[in-house]
């Protein structure tokens, strides 16, 4: 089913722009609670879908081959949707083929090396989790030389670029964003309604958050601050630190971890003050619940749960948890003086052995930031007839990379609560029988998500798909080695100060990083590309 648009008569008495982008700086667009814009001097106009390919027919790019060829596409992602993603791409490019090849999480890494060695390397694809895979074997393209002069990418997630994103602290452009889902602390209203409190602004500062935790802990009522699935200890640097891009004060070339320490050590007090949930598989979570394996966001008795995107949709906006009393909705991480939140972002590249390298990176576009790639992504998750048992949209479905007003608008009204007029009604839900998002949950509903969309925009990702060295960092100095607890048990168990791991902790990450980059710049010299960082 397309989207079900309201009479143009009325469209066209809106007014355009009804999400406001993040500006060319860092800093984003932020709103009130009321929907309303806080500072308009920071952002930048945000085009609409014919507006964006126009100007990407008008770039500075070579002009696409238009001989026969075949371009394979390799992904973990969902298969009907990439599929009609590369449908739609063979219909304006009819002269190729694409052939997309799935494969699950597990062993992805392995088969894609495999399909290396053997000669079949696909001309762009996916990268699943640490960065240092791709680099070290030097699989990715440079495609430098295509992003650089696409003006598309000026109108995408500002800190793909303010951050120098996918460089990987080098001078080369090997990868980019082709997923993103923004990091939520998602908020049960219903807590604060039981427990008589009101619940925080959307633009809430740190100790705001902090407090909110502490606010919906009551022993009486039997209620917890929050639950993470995601860590306050990656949130805090990135939070408080001035030009931090990263996990442990990451800045680009280097970590400081200064605010990383505060927040460990901060992070030990809420859980040791009993502010967090019990964990699964406790005692004191059998005591709370009955229930030893209970997740703490299945009570109704949790202020806050800090997690994923598609918790929403996957979880928190079925009947099985509204049915409970639950009314989730969600928050940004609190943004940093840069501008910054947080966000779970999947990577992808051209092959550094593709054929046909201009091609590949049209397909990747499509595929992940385009303007035209989302518009046939955005058919295809409300089409509820031919997914009728399980809609796309069910699916994880990330946010769009574009700025693009009318995607973001199409796809924020389509799938959640707005408080704006609408232009686009929700989609209809075959699986429950109604339409997704109702007119009271608009009403009750709308304002947190109109600000959750306008702050998320600006995400800095986890170290691993960022940081070269990251995970080997980890591995080896920072988590559980031998019978040696790891940094952050250290000072929640044994009470330790995480100020006093700072020096040697830095020193470790950084050396791991420098030899992770080393690694890749002897790759990349092996097939003639030279990496300078």
């Amino acid at each position: 089913m397309k989207k079900k648009v309201v009479s143009m008569m009325m469209a066209a008495s809106l007014v355009t722009g009804m999400l406001t982008g993040c500006g060319s700086s860092a800093a984003p667009a932020q709103t009130t609670d009321n929907g309303t814009q806080a500072d308009a001097s920071t952002t930048q106009t945000e085009g609409t879908a014919t507006e964006g390919a126009a100007e990407a027919e008008a770039s500075a790019l070579p002009e696409m081959t238009t001989d026969e060829i075949t371009l394979t596409y390799m992904h973990f992602d969902n298969e009907q949707l990439v599929n009609a993603v590369a449908d739609a791409f063979m219909a304006k490019y009819p002269n190729i083929k694409v052939e997309t090849q799935a494969f699950s999480t597990d062993g992805y890494n392995d088969t894609l090396l495999n399909l290396v060695q053997s000669g079949q390397m696909p001309d762009c694809f996916m990268i699943l989790g640490n960065c240092d895979f791709a680099l070290s074997n030097a699989l990715l393209g440079d495609m430098t030389p295509y992003w650089e002069n696409d003006p598309e990418n000026e109108n995408i997630l500002p800190s793909i670029n303010n951050a120098k994103l996918g460089y990987y602290g080098t001078d080369k452009k090997l990868a980019t964003l082709i997923k993103f889902f923004p990091d939520a602390i998602y908020c049960d209203l219903n807590v604060f309604e039981t427990l008589n409190i009101e619940a925080p602004s959307t633009n809430w500062t740190w100790d705001e958050m902090i407090d909110s935790f502490k606010a919906a802990t009551n022993t009486d009522a039997g209620t917890y601050g929050f639950n993470q699935f995601h860590s306050l200890v990656t949130y805090y640097p990135v939070a408080h630190g001035s030009g931090c891009i990263g996990e442990f004060g990451w800045d680009g070339t280097g970590y400081n971890m200064e605010q990383w320490a505060a927040g460990v050590n901060q992070w030990a007090e809420l859980v040791n003050g009993k502010y967090h949930a019990p964990y699964g598989d406790t005692d004191e979570m059998e005591a709370w619940t009955g229930d030893r394996t209970m997740w703490a966001a299945y009570t109704g008795k949790l202020g806050f749960q800090l997690d994923a995107w598609w918790t929403y949709l996957n979880l928190f906006d079925t009947p099985d948890y509204r049915n409970r009393g639950m009314e989730w909705v969600p928050y940004t991480t609190p943004v940093s003086d840069d501008g910054y939140v947080f966000g779970v972002l999947d990577f992808g590249g051209i092959s550094s052995s593709t054929e046909h390298p201009r091609e590949a990176y049209e397909l990747l576009k499509w595929m992940g930031w385009g303007v035209e790639g989302w518009q046939a992504k955005l058919d295809a998750y409300q089409d509820v007839e031919t997914y009728a048992e399980l809609p796309l949209y069910r699916q994880a479905m990330p946010c769009p990379i574009t700025m693009d007003e009318e995607i973001w608008k199409e796809f924020q009204q389509s799938f959640y609560p707005t408080a704006r007029t609408r232009t686009y009604q929700s989609v209809f839900d075959p699986v429950n029988g109604e339409d997704l998002v109702t007119a009271d949950e608009d009403t009750k509903y709308g304002k947190y998500f109109d600000d959750f969309f306008a702050n998320c925009k600006n995400p800095v990702p986890f170290g691993d798909c960022q940081i070269p060295g990251f995970s080997s960092f980890l591995s080896t100095s920072y988590f559980a080695v031998g019978d040696t607890l790891g940094v952050e048990d250290q000072v929640r168990i044994e009470g330790k100060n995480a100020n006093d791991f700072v020096a040697e902790l830095e020193q470790k990450g950084n050396e791991a990083n420098k030899a992770a980059l080393e690694a890749a710049k002897e790759a990349y010299a092996m097939i003639g590309i030279e990496l300078n960082y």
